[in-house]
């Protein structure tokens, strides 16, 4: 029984799927456009199935297109997988690591991760996903995250919360602000401040509604954007002030903001790893913990220390 398709057909459907002609196909592929035609008759009748639909020079899928062009893409992906993993060192890592983190971490942690991973997991491929805290939860539950960094919530009782470092909410402040130039501020002062929140969607947002509810105060909230980035550069041009992670001013070079230390009572956050109970098999998972523990408080320490903190 003959085989009903060549791996090199595969790439020609492809290519011809994405280029929606064949011309344009042959040329992309470096050979003929009959050739690239006589392969893709020689598919359908070897699938049996009409996988084009033929409009002049102009060419789309078929329905049956449309589902063979999923599985040539995984067949694919699959082949080059395991021509990485037999000519790869005895013992190394393969596959994906999904990693969600939320906004606030980001940019402060993942360069240096990322490129320590890479060189120690060579076989790994990241997949990152920058959500907020509720949804890493969310994702981590459905099996569509491997692990998770961001603030520990302990609100799930499928999760496995570990902490990494600490931090605090601190007042963000454009350097033209009257209150640039002070080390502390009382919590009670930010009573009637003119405020920039994120929405409620945010954890961190549903945390400092809840600090200042705690302490009967009722900041004025001028603007509420979608947006971290947003958020820090309307301070100056809204004279307002932000309640924001220490940590979040680590990557915010050029914005010349000051983050202020607030005095009060739960003031806390604590970062760490979040993943399912059951990962401790997974060794994708624990291999990026392992680096999560020694990187972590290092960049979040040097975090303190560049913003002046004790």
């Amino acid at each position: 029984m003959s085989e009903p398709f060549e791996l090199r057909q595969l790439r020609y459907f492809l290519e011809v799927a994405d280029a929606g002609n064949f011309s344009r196909a042959a040329k992309r592929l470096g050979i003929s456009q009959p050739a690239v035609s006589q392969q893709m008759r020689d598919l359908e009748t070897g699938l049996r199935a009409v996988l084009f639909q033929r409009r002049g020079k102009r060419i789309s899928l078929t329905s049956a297109g449309l589902t063979f062009q999923e599985h040539a893409r995984a067949i694919l992906h699959q082949v080059e997988k395991s021509l990485q993993e037999i000519g790869s060192e005895p013992g190394e890592l393969h596959g994906t690591l999904r990693v969600g983190i939320i906004p606030y971490l980001s940019l402060a942690l993942l360069p240096k991760m990322l490129a320590l991973f890479s060189e120690q997991n060579p076989g790994l491929d990241l997949s990152i996903a920058e959500i907020s805290s509720t949804d890493i939860e969310t994702c981590l539950e459905e099996g569509n995250l491997d692990v998770g960094l961001g603030w520990l919530t302990r609100h799930s009782p499928n999760l496995r919360y570990e902490h990494l470092a600490n931090d605090e909410f601190t007042v963000v402040v454009a350097e033209t602000h009257p209150w640039a130039k002070r080390r502390v501020v009382e919590l009670a002062e930010l009573h009637r401040q003119r405020l920039v929140q994120l929405p409620d969607t945010y954890v961190m947002r549903r945390m400092t509604d809840e600090m200042c509810r705690n302490h009967r105060i009722r900041p004025r909230t001028v603007a509420e954007i979608n947006s971290i980035e947003m958020v820090l550069r309307s301070l100056g041009p809204l004279h307002a002030v932000a309640l924001m992670p220490r940590v979040t001013l680590r990557e915010a070079g050029g914005l010349k903001l000051r983050a202020i230390r607030l005095a009060g009572k739960g003031l806390g956050l604590e970062i760490g790893l979040l993943r399912l109970i059951d990962s401790g098999t997974n060794a994708a998972v624990a291999a990026f913990s392992k680096l999560a523990r020694v990187i972590v408080p290092k960049i979040i320490d040097a975090s303190w220390k560049k913003a002046g903190g004790d």
